[in-house]
């Protein structure tokens, strides 16, 4: 039975005076109440859930802002220097870390930071992990309304710190509260630009609110401790009855006042967490409240209204609860739109907000430049008035004119004639510019798509002018939808979409693609059982999977990969005997496999359950083409999964049946091109094969002829460069040949021929580098070139030249050059800048900077071991932790003999463990022998 309203404000009142109490504290005041057992239950129910949600206690982080302005001065630590950073003063200090302003100290450039330190007895092992994991998530973010990391490291101590963005500025509520509307507008936009980067980077904020948004002297927003709170987990310190604008510890740290509802009950959080919590800071920018809890006193009550109280309607909120002196103009600005798009956000289910946070943004913008919103179903009068909204002169021009002619019935039949006649002129006029822009870019781009990139760029221009003036004017046809969706997929296929020729801009591409999402999605909408409709959305999620991949961001990659496969599930299902449709599924489920293991994913479990979906549709690819063997796409589609079994062949160390695999994949390869010899695309598909089939012979000790292959596939790839020098990923697939090459010439020891080819790749790639700074795959990829090529001067006997090859590489890529290596990529930069740092006669490296090299190799070849442990399946990365053995013993030999026998003995035991079971490639019989050699050696000693 449900209790009477009357007792239900006692238990509340009663809760609130109870929940932050020490256990006999609290005991004493509920026996004092003397309720009967109903409401005793329920109070006792409710102070239990408010215990497992915060840990029995309330914590309490402050606002970045009151860091900044209100911490107490810590003379102990001041003058104390942290990398290049010297502390100025303490600016707070939070549960398991302290804050300082610091200042660059090293005289490189002048420089003010906020340094954020891991407390002594805080550091564990779990909490340096997720600190280190935290940090790498910082340095994705690169944004300029995002205070940004400028540097990492550990104290003398050992204790690991942040270097972060110093931001001189109020509290985003404070700073607009003399701004216009429109300016409140624009300054929310560079906050939802910021959260919208960080989601894309695979981030949630999880505490968004005025304390952690600061606008600067300049006028420009700055997102705060982004990623910090979870890096320090501050989860100690003091409460304070502030009516919930405290961050709130526990299983999840959030802010009562500004959290979603699925934060504040224990869910967990995605990016539609941050869209509700953007919802509450702009709802309280505009009016100067916020949508719940206004009259809260307590973080319990704030977050009981979050979950049970409706937000008011902004433009109904009355002068006093509104506490703007202007609030009779302003609330007339925000009746229509800006009501909607803010109860949108603030909607209690997640699935009900906006999709994303840009599509929330573009729904602001949209209103500032009188268009229609999203948020507001799409009727004819308020599509008019959108129209006579953003044409107010040329309308009011056409009115003066009609009543001037307006003078009886005869005029006005004939005026409404001539209105008719204007309305089926305007309608023509429109399906002419849709026609146009499909002529444009689907039949133009056809007939470009394969060959030079020359143009291209103006066709992007002149299509977006036309896709841009079409979907601003009709944003309810699904057919238009769909049209427009699918024309802004092409524009971002020709932006960058690295499967195919492009001009190498991927954020670019990305807009485009985003911009593709949300249309598809309000065609659905408009049309579920539309299989077009359905087809289309796959389709889009595919090209985002492919371009978040391609930007290493595989979780959001993953997560669009699923999408498509969901789609096309269905679809296949439909259309049992639609060739199309059953390719359309088998290709997404590659795509979803090919990130469940390599190199997202590292378990035994996921590697076999992706490994045998990939065989499962071997076999039905292999059904299909011989049903359809002149059907290009069912080939293509054969070859790109053989390639794939390839790869799970290799992890396991199965050179034969890798050699198997290849064949068929060049044999497929050979038919396609065969069906059109001057195809670019079915070229590039043969020297990919190539390349292939050449690693497959090289594994089985067909040495001459594997190198021969690639020889042939790297003289395919030039051939296809050559005819379009614009194409940045015909450029990147050439030296995606000359690398592997030159790697299988130098484990053969064939040094001199290593590296010619390492010196093409390396300045093909610098070329490439400066040509496109956007393609960030480019980034690790020149890394890696770079220090392959040190290496390899130095084993040519060039060591002055690989030494100041290691330098530059070391000063480009900064602190991490000399940070403890974090995982297995990291590890085996460490042990191959030790091999280059200690070669024998290596000039200007002095006996500390040896020692510290050594050190993080020896980190590095731990990590190595670790992940091999984690994954005794896995052959090849058995072989990185042989052949990382070997590296260390060779550079350690002239530093720690006795170590360096210890190390050589365990390459050779990993390497002939491996080639007894059959899972050592042919081309590392020179480490092996070396390995060899050196064990023996140390046991004649």
């Amino acid at each position: 039975m449900p209790l009477p309203a009357a007792l239900w404000a006692d238990i509340k009142a009663l809760f609130e005076a109870t929940a932050d109490l020490a256990p006999a504290a609290r005991e004493h005041a509920i026996a004092a109440a003397a309720l009967g057992p109903a409401a005793l239950a329920e109070l006792r129910s409710l102070l239990a859930h408010h215990d497992a949600a915060t840990g029995g206690a309330a914590f309490m982080v402050e606002n970045a802002a009151q860091v900044l302005a209100e911490a107490p001065t810590k003379a102990a630590q001041v003058g104390q220097r942290l990398g290049a950073w010297e502390i100025v003063s303490a600016i707070g200090a939070g549960g398991m870390g302290e804050v300082f302003e610091a200042r660059r100290a090293d005289g490189q450039y002048d420089g003010r930071a906020a340094v954020k330190l891991l407390k002594r007895g805080m550091d564990s092992a779990a909490v340096l992990q997720r600190f280190a994991q935290e940090r790498q998530a910082l340095a994705r973010l690169s944004h300029p309304h995002i205070a940004r990391l400028l540097d990492a490291g550990a104290s003398d101590d050992g204790l690991p710190y942040f270097v972060l963005e110093y931001v001189d500025g109020q509290p985003i509520d404070e700073a607009v509260r003399s701004a216009t509307m429109e300016s409140k507008l624009r300054l929310f936009l560079q906050l939802a630009e910021a959260v919208a980067h960080a989601h894309r980077n695979l981030l949630v904020h999880r505490d968004l609110k005025p304390g952690n948004v600061l606008v600067d002297t300049e006028g420009n927003v700055k997102l705060l401790d982004f990623g910090i709170a979870k890096a320090l987990d501050p989860l100690e310190g003091l409460h304070q009855k502030d009516g919930g604008n405290t961050t709130v510890g526990g299983v999840r740290p959030y802010t009562p006042n500004y959290a979603s509802p699925e934060q504040v009950r224990g869910e967990p959080v995605s990016t539609a967490t941050d869209i509700y919590s953007l919802g509450v800071l702009l709802y309280q920018m505009l009016t100067g409240t916020r949508p719940t809890g206004r009259n809260a006193t307590t973080p319990a009550e704030a977050a009981r209204s979050v979950l049970e109280d409706e937000p008011t309607r902004p433009s109904r909120l009355s002068a006093r609860e509104a506490l703007d002196p202007q609030w009779l103009a302003t609330r007339k600005k925000l009746e229509g739109d800006l009501d909607n798009i803010l109860l949108k956000a603030l909607e209690k289910t997640p699935e009900r907000r906006y999709a994303s946070v840009d599509a929330l943004a573009a729904d602001v913008r949209a209103h500032l430049a009188g268009y229609p919103v999203s948020a507001r179903p799409p009727s004819a009068g308020y599509l008019l008035s959108r129209f006579v909204g953003r044409n107010k002169v040329s309308v009011a021009a056409a009115a003066v004119a009609l009543l001037a002619v307006l003078g009886g019935a005869a005029a006005a039949l004939w005026q409404a004639s001539l209105a008719q006649q204007q309305r089926l002129l305007a309608e023509r006029r429109f399906d002419e510019v849709r026609q146009f822009a499909r002529t444009m870019l689907f039949d133009v781009d056809t007939a470009l798509r394969d060959g030079p990139t020359a143009g291209r760029e103006k066709l992007v221009a002149t299509a977006l002018q036309y896709l841009d003036r079409l979907s601003s004017e009709r944003l309810t046809d699904a057919n238009l939808l769909r049209d427009v969706a699918e024309a802004y997929e092409r524009v971002g296929d020709i932006q960058g979409n690295a499967t195919q020729s492009n001009l190498g801009r991927p954020k670019d591409a990305r807009e485009s693609q985003d911009k593709a999402l949300v249309l598809r999605e309000r065609a659905l909408l408009l049309a579920p059982g539309d299989p077009a409709n359905l087809a289309g959305l796959a389709s889009t999620h595919e090209r985002l999977g492919d371009l978040v991949r391609g930007q290493g961001q595989l979780q959001e990659a993953e997560a669009h990969y699923g999408q498509a496969a969901r789609h096309n599930a269905t679809l296949a299902a439909a259309r049992p005997d639609d060739v199309k449709a059953q390719l359309r599924h088998i290709e997404s489920r590659r795509y979803l496999s090919s990130v469940w293991y390599w190199p997202f994913h590292k378990s035994q479990g996921l590697y076999s359950q992706a490994r045998m979906a990939v065989e499962q549709m071997e076999v039905e690819l292999a059904a299909l083409a011989q049903r359809h063997p002149t059907n290009a796409d069912v080939l293509a589609q054969y070859g790109a999964l053989l390639n794939q079994l390839t790869e799970f062949q290799r992890i396991a160390g199965e050179f034969p049946a890798t050699l198997a695999t290849q064949r068929k994949s060049n044999a497929v390869a050979t038919r396609l091109l065969a069906l059109a010899p001057d195809n670019p695309r079915w070229q590039r598909w043969m020297f990919l094969a190539e390349g292939y089939l050449a690693d497959a012979l090289l594994g089985t000790g067909d040495i001459e002829a594997g190198v021969a292959q690639w020889q042939l596939s790297i003289q395919h790839r030039e051939k296809l460069t050559l005819a379009d020098p614009q194409d940045e990923r015909a450029q990147r697939n050439l030296a995606n040949g000359y690398g592997p090459l030159a790697e299988a010439l130098d484990a053969l020891g064939r040094h001199a021929q290593a590296l010619t080819w390492y010196e093409r790749e390396n300045a093909l790639l610098r070329q490439q580098r400066a040509k496109h700074p956007e393609v960030k795959a480019l980034v690790p990829r020149l890394d890696e070139s770079d220090r392959d090529l040190a290496l390899q001067l130095v084993l040519n006997g060039r060591v002055a030249e690989g030494v100041a090859q290691q330098r530059a590489l070391d000063q480009r890529r900064g602190a991490a050059a000399t940070a403890p290596p974090t995982d297995a990529d990291d590890g085996k930069f460490a042990l191959l800048r030790a091999q280059v740092l200690l070669a024998p006669g290596a000039p200007g490296v002095t006996p500390q900077e040896k020692t510290a090299a050594l050190a993080l190799a020896r980190t590095g070849l731990a990590l190595l071991r670790s992940e091999a442990a984690a994954e005794p399946f896995n052959a090849l990365l058995a072989r990185e932790v042989a052949l990382g053995a070997h590296t260390l013993a060779v550079a350690t030999a002239g530093q720690d003999p006795a170590a360096a026998c210890v190390l050589a003995r365990e390459a050779q035991a990993l390497l002939d463990a491996l080639a007894a079971a059959n899972k050592l490639p042919a081309t590392v019989v020179g480490q092996r022998a070396d390995a060899r050699r050196r064990a023996a050696a140390c046991s004649g000693a």
